[in-house]
């Protein structure tokens, strides 16, 4: 194993993106609200050494597939190949959920590589083999529609901030009047 791969794994955000896997995960399989039970952790974080402070960006994870579930689950099974969201082992959808967030609706400042390589690295931690391949492949297919999706999402957020013009008739400029005799 590299320097490089060992300095990622110990990486605020490669944490945080393990976390937030994580949560995912207990949440689905508690049948538990996810952000809800990332707030508790939060606040146990806070409250006594034993628990680990949930992060920001865990948090900007979690809120964000919570908030966009169904989509992101549409997304994810648009682009799977002899499977079906549902038959995915519960640990591959939290990673595919987590990732296809990032790649669609996190910051700009991270690099789709980087999150897809950064998933096929937890994949590869906490599933099996088998799933390496179709995570990459997934999130690589779903990468490919992210900047059309950011710009679309631009636009509309650009559409709904634009002040409403009230539409009237054009007043006529005078110098071009034409006399009415």
């Amino acid at each position: 194993m590299s320097d490089d791969v060992d300095y990622r794994r110990r990486g605020s955000r490669f944490r945080a993106r393990k976390r937030a896997v994580a949560l995912l995960f207990e949440a689905e399989l508690r049948d538990a609200d996810v952000v809800g039970l990332a707030e508790e952790r939060r606040r146990m974080g806070e409250e006594s050494q034993e628990f680990h402070d949930v992060a920001p960006y865990t948090m900007d994870i979690v809120t964000g597939v919570a908030e966009r579930l169904d989509r992101l689950d549409s997304m994810i099974a648009e682009h799977l190949r002899e499977w079906t969201l549902e038959r995915l082992p519960a640990i591959d959808r939290a990673v595919l959920r987590a990732g296809a967030w990032e790649l669609m609706f996190g910051t700009e400042d991270v690099d789709a590589a980087i999150v897809i390589d950064q998933a096929v690295l937890l994949i590869s931690e906490l599933s099996n083999e088998k799933s390496v391949a179709y995570v990459n492949a997934v999130l690589d297919r779903v990468a490919g529609l992210a900047e059309h999706i950011r710009a679309a999402e631009r636009a509309v957020s650009t559409l709904e901030q634009a002040p409403a013009s009230d539409v009237s008739e054009p007043t006529p400029d005078p110098s071009e009047a034409s006399p009415e005799d």
